[in-house]
């Protein structure tokens, strides 16, 4: 069993998470998992108790959850004060972590191991500070629901449908349990590649334009670009359109990536997709979710 003072000590004692010269793999970690905990300590993000133990079953703190969340997150502070010397390691982080509407009375006891559930409604609210995301409407069905807490009840829920978090075998997710590091640091990395790969189909949705070129006076066709790609596997294609009551006509447009196997002329290419509508509708586009 691992030493919780070791452990906690351990942490501040780098700085809290400050990870090592190089990501090298711990002893006490295998499997696919071990090139999880590899990229978070790469990034700074984790640290294990010694140089090659990182104590996977080992339990998480309050102070360790709130910082982990906020250095997974890249979380940042509005205000450029430095933090106040002799300060705790976890201030700063818990004084980002105020800003950016995490929970921080969950970190009123800083030493407090916390529990699946708090740690699931600590994380999602810090993924709520990083943008706004679409949603399915759907309950998953949770067979220990009732002996969690109802406030934290829709922030587990929300981790379920973005598959960050997950129940065992027998549909249970044991939200009084205490939290091990292992089971932390699965959830803020899936929890940062979620938030990673939207920003990123974001930032490529904003290079798809429209145009609208009249046919006759009753139909125009409407011209999707997505611009300046790498070569011609990246398309786009329209994958339906919605009529609003307003008159608005909402073409949902879908990315496409290249190939694994196929081999694409490296030439700067601009993709496009089309479609025929009725002039007297306005036109709107949106990335396909």
């Amino acid at each position: 069993m691992i030493n919780k003072s070791k452990a906690i000590a351990a942490w501040v004692l780098c700085g809290s998470l400050v990870a090592v010269s190089s990501a090298s793999a711990f002893s006490d970690v295998t499997g696919e998992n071990s090139e999880v905990i590899k990229s978070l300590q790469s990034k700074n993000i984790i640290q294990g108790i010694t140089k090659d133990k990182f104590a996977p079953q080992g339990k998480l703190t309050s102070a360790q959850g709130v910082h982990l969340v906020v250095k997974a997150l890249q979380l940042k502070s509005g205000s450029a004060s430095q933090p106040e010397k002799g300060a705790a390691w976890y201030a700063e982080s818990l004084k980002i972590a105020k800003e950016n509407g995490i929970p921080v009375e969950l970190a009123a006891n800083p030493s407090a191991e916390l529990t699946r559930e708090q740690f699931a409604h600590i994380l999602y609210k810090g993924i709520r500070a990083t943008g706004n995301y679409p949603m399915i409407k759907m309950y998953i069905p949770v067979e220990d629901e009732s002996e969690g807490t109802p406030e934290y009840q829709g922030s587990i829920q929300n981790l379920l449908l973005l598959k960050i978090a997950s129940l065992d075998n027998s549909r249970k997710f044991h939200p009084k349990d205490t939290i091990t590091r292992m089971e932390a640091a699965l959830m803020v990395y899936k929890a940062a590649e979620f938030v990673n790969n939207h920003n990123a189909a974001q930032n490529e949705a904003q290079q798809v334009t429209f145009a609208v070129q009249k046919v006759n006076d009753q139909i125009n066709k409407v011209v999707l670009t997505r611009a300046q790609q790498p070569n011609p596997g990246y398309g786009i294609s329209i994958e339906k359109v919605d009529f609003s009551v307003d008159g608005t006509a909402i073409l949902y447009y879908k990315l496409h990536s290249p190939e694994p196997d196929k081999i694409y002329p490296q030439v700067i290419t601009d993709t496009q997709a089309e479609t025929y509508l009725s002039s007297k509708y306005n036109i709107e586009i949106r990335l396909s979710q």
